[in-house]
């Protein structure tokens, strides 16, 4: 597989199976943030952004930042641009910045519900796991 299609590729492979449990459980599984985790994961691995501390923290920071928001100010706009800022404030403090995770909060605070805001977490530890297996699997030759 050429250099150039191979991110490509990959990144198929980490929503596909996203986009499957969507369609069977009706949860925003391939949502927005989590296809540009996995473009970043898939192009720059090796990138401190792509790396799983960075996209499961800043995941997790930024819904709860987003749900913290929506229960504070009631969900809609205010609560998302809070949540935003505050996301980006506590994944820069934390040293684990992920930008994807941004819209990850803002969604979080316009919606307010915690079962796509849970959908989030699963999507994003899946991109995580997926991304771990090649690392997993035994290496042949």
């Amino acid at each position: 597989m050429t250099a150039l299609l191979r991110p490509a590729w990959t990144t198929l492979v980490f929503l596909v199976p996203l986009a499957v449990v969507q369609a069977v459980a009706a949860e925003p599984l391939l949502a927005p943030p989590l296809a540009a985790s996995a473009a970043l994961v898939a192009t720059t691995p090796d990138a401190p952004p792509a790396r799983p501390s960075a996209v499961l923290l800043g995941h997790l920071v930024s819904v709860a930042a987003g749900l913290a928001a929506a229960f504070a100010a009631g969900p809609g706009p205010l609560a998302a641009t809070v949540a935003a800022g505050v996301s980006v404030a506590a994944m820069v403090a934390a040293k684990r910045f992920h930008a994807p995770a941004v819209a990850s909060a803002a969604l979080a605070g316009i919606g307010g519900a915690l079962m796509p805001a849970a959908a989030l977490l699963a999507g994003a530890a899946a991109i995580v796991g997926l991304a771990a297996l090649p690392r997993l699997l035994p290496q042949s030759g």
